[in-house]
């Protein structure tokens, strides 16, 4: 493993950010701005019960077209997804979309079986547009956006989502720049028909919900494990893409 840079290190060990300095949901536009953020890296618990998680990681050498291709390439055997980060990451099963879109892992679902910190988890990750989870656009032509990568989280054994995840990789003279966002619970809703499915997400997505089904260190282990995971892939991308990208299968 290559670990996460000093800086980052020291910004997941400092403690819960204020909840000032967090991005809500509804701010998402902001990550496809180059300029600095106030806290690129960090974590807390907002005032909704959200557990937030923030990781900035620099990937010389990457490029957005390798990050397109990794999240193509990895979920079709699980060795592929354990080197990623040997120890936490398991195995994962990919539904490949059900039509061709402009990104090939739109509309996939990956089933990841990972440990952030908290115990290994059997967990589903649908991969969409970005304009469908908040996005104002799909920055596919945005000069300072290589690639987006997001979705929804949710775990397998409970059959709900909960997470809101985007991953926005900006062109850096050197490679790419990714700035991670986890919203934990900001988004709990059962797999079921959207008639049951709603009045069950209205009582879930409650302050006093969200404090007794998150683990208080969850925004903590998640950016840690952020952290810990894209450090090594920065390493790892440049020399399996030259590898495997030309006859990817």
């Amino acid at each position: 493993m290559t670990p996460p840079a000093d800086s980052v290190e020291a910004a997941i060990s400092a403690g819960p950010l204020s909840t000032s300095l967090a991005l809500g949901v509804s701010d998402i536009d902001r990550l496809l701005d180059p300029a600095e953020l106030p806290a690129e890296t960090g974590w807390c618990t907002l005032p909704d019960g959200v557990a937030y998680a923030a990781v900035r990681t620099e990937m010389p050498g990457v490029t957005g077209e390798m990050v397109d291709w990794w999240f193509d390439w990895h979920p079709r055997e699980s060795i592929r997804y354990r080197i990623w980060f040997p120890g936490a990451h398991e195995s994962v099963d990919l539904d490949p979309p059900a039509s061709p879109a402009p990104k090939a892992h739109w509309g996939a679902v990956h089933h990841p079986i990972e440990d952030i910190g908290l115990g290994m988890d059997r967990l589903r990750i649908a991969f969409l547009p970005p304009s469908a989870i908040g996005f104002s656009t799909d920055a596919l032509d945005d000069p300072a956006v290589a690639t987006i990568v997001c979705g929804l989280v949710g775990d397998e054994r409970r059959r709900a989502e909960h997470t809101l995840m985007a991953h926005v990789f900006l062109r850096t003279p050197e490679g790419v720049a990714l700035r991670s966002r986890f919203w934990i619970g900001a988004v709990m809703r059962p797999y079921l028909p959207k008639p049951v499915a709603d009045p069950i997400a209205a009582v879930l997505n409650r302050r006093a919900v969200r404090a007794r089904l998150i683990p208080r260190q969850t925004a903590f282990v998640m950016a840690r494990h952020c952290a810990d995971e894209y450090a090594n892939l920065a390493t790892l991308l440049p020399e399996l893409h030259g590898k495997f990208a030309a006859g990817s299968a």
